[in-house]
């Protein structure tokens, strides 16, 4: 028998062994730095400012939705009847619990490091269901040194109660290493450049203020009385209020305006910290600050890289929850059952535009594609239409136009080409050859086959007449212009 030492079976550089890592009473503080050095006593809640900067707010919001806009799928374990039950219990069970907007209220771990989600187990005839997941306040929670989560409570604010199994789902972002339970949000890089907003915002509004309405500066000569002063002062005062004022005989009242040439300093100070913002959040700036130098290929490119964030988080959360929450359904109702996994679907889309026209161009050379092709590729219920190629001579160009559209110059001419090359013609020779092939491989090889054989001279001769047709008839109908 294979045996380990016990060394290589357990953890040695655990959190209790680490120097660095502060614990008080076996519970793990927060080793956000930002928090701890910017928080005030706070905590968390310096966060949530973050979100009352509109393009911060905007910006996050556009990370989080874009995970929850796409659509989430639960993939069986196996082919097996056991995991298929289990995958059609969470189907049901995720479908009943309003899922897009658990998932909305957990990602608020992408900005504050981590989240918590408290299940409301409930019994359903036979089954035990997630009744409801009650996404809870950041702070009601903190980790010991086995990284499990304790409830603070009035009755116990520290260390916080211990929490039961199958409870609580823990979804953590951006730690950089395993040893911190409280995660590292965005908020941790996003305080500053908002912080410098919000300060450079407070200048400028005062900036504007003295540009709008200059401060006023009231002179008196040396020796006025106090009485005079104060009268002096008031006038200035009544400037902010009053249309015109009145001072005594001899002092003077002068406006100090503020320089104008620096007014565009602080509104790029503020576009440069949202640029800086986006940068953060979205890993690009073109979907929120176009600016004049964008461009269709840049702009593609920055999506990209936002959708890839977007994927990034939809993976980690997905990840929590397999975990978690889809494992603790199928241990309560389907023991035995391997948990399916649940996912969202990132690939884009064929475009199906194009494809459809590409098949009416193969159409309209007689092939058809087979039932489960135009199935697989529009969906619906479609049937192969009767027959295989077009006979020989069968051909027509108002064939693939609507029929209540009159046939014009152009469609009559076509028609007079076809019927006069037609018996032994280039055309009639490729359609009866089209018709012996059974697929579009042979077609094609046997059309590189025939190709030296199949007479082109009456198919030339035709085609020369039309145009010459065409060249009379397009005169004709200029004329009939003029003249009118």
């Amino acid at each position: 028998m294979t045996t380990l030492p016990t060394e290589l079976r357990h953890e040695i550089a655990t959190i209790a062994s680490d120097p660095i890592i502060p614990a008080f009473g076996g519970v793990l503080r927060n080793q956000d730095t930002t928090l701890l050095t910017r928080g005030g006593g706070k905590g968390l809640a310096i966060y949530d400012e973050i979100e009352r900067d509109g393009h911060a707010f905007a910006v996050l919001s556009k990370r989080k939705h874009a995970i929850i806009a796409r659509e989430w799928q639960v993939d069986p374990a196996s082919s097996g009847r056991l995991d298929q039950r289990a995958a059609d219990l969470v189907r049901t069970q995720l479908a009943n619990l309003q899922f897009d907007q658990v998932c909305l209220k957990l990602l608020d771990a992408t900005l504050k490091g981590y989240s918590v989600g408290e299940i409301i187990w409930a019994i359903d005839g036979s089954e035990i269901v997630a009744a409801r997941i009650k996404v809870k306040p950041q702070r009601r929670f903190l980790f010991d040194e086995e990284q499990q989560p304790r409830l603070v409570t009035l009755d116990n604010l520290f260390p916080g109660n211990p929490l039961p199994p199958r409870k609580f789902i823990v979804h953590r972002c951006g730690a950089k290493d395993d040893d911190n339970p409280y995660g590292l949000g965005l908020g941790h890089q996003l305080f500053w450049p908002v912080f410098f907003k919000r300060q450079g915002i407070t200048f400028w509004l005062t900036f504007v203020d003295k540009f709008a309405s200059p401060t006023a500066m009231g002179e008196y000569p040396p020796g006025t009385p106090e009485a005079d002063q104060r009268k002096l002062l008031a006038s200035l005062a009544a400037i902010s209020q009053e249309g015109g004022i009145i001072v005594p005989q001899g002092m003077v009242v002068r406006f100090l305006e503020a320089a104008r040439s620096g007014i565009d300093t602080y509104e790029h100070l503020a576009r440069y910290m949202d640029e800086q913002i986006s940068e953060c959040v979205l890993g690009e700036t073109l979907s929120t600050n176009i600016g004049s130098s964008g461009s269709l290929a840049a702009s593609n490119t920055h999506n990209e890289v936002r959708l890839e964030l977007a994927k990034g988080d939809s993976d980690l959360l997905s990840a929590t929850l397999n975990e978690t929450l889809i494992r603790w359904m199928v241990e309560l109702n389907v023991p035995g059952a391997n948990p399916p996994k649940v996912w969202r679907d990132f690939g884009e889309g064929e475009d199906l535009k194009m494809r459809s026209e590409t098949d009416k161009n193969l159409s309209d050379m007689g092939f058809e594609p087979d039932e489960a092709y135009i199935n697989a590729t529009y969906g619906g219920a479609w049937r192969r239409r009767a027959g295989g190629f077009p006979p020989p001579g069968s051909f027509r160009p108002e064939a693939t136009q609507f029929a209540e559209q009159p046939a014009d110059t152009v469609d009559l001419l076509a028609d007079q080409t076809i019927a006069e090359a037609g018996g032994a013609g280039m055309v009639d020779a490729v359609w009866r050859l089209l018709a012996q092939c059974g697929s579009l491989d042979e077609a094609q090889e046997r059309l590189l086959e025939t190709y030296d054989r199949i007479p082109v001279e009456p198919t030339g001769t035709a085609l020369g007449n039309r145009m010459f047709q065409a060249g009379l008839t397009g005169r004709a109908e200029i004329l009939d212009e003029v003249r009118r």
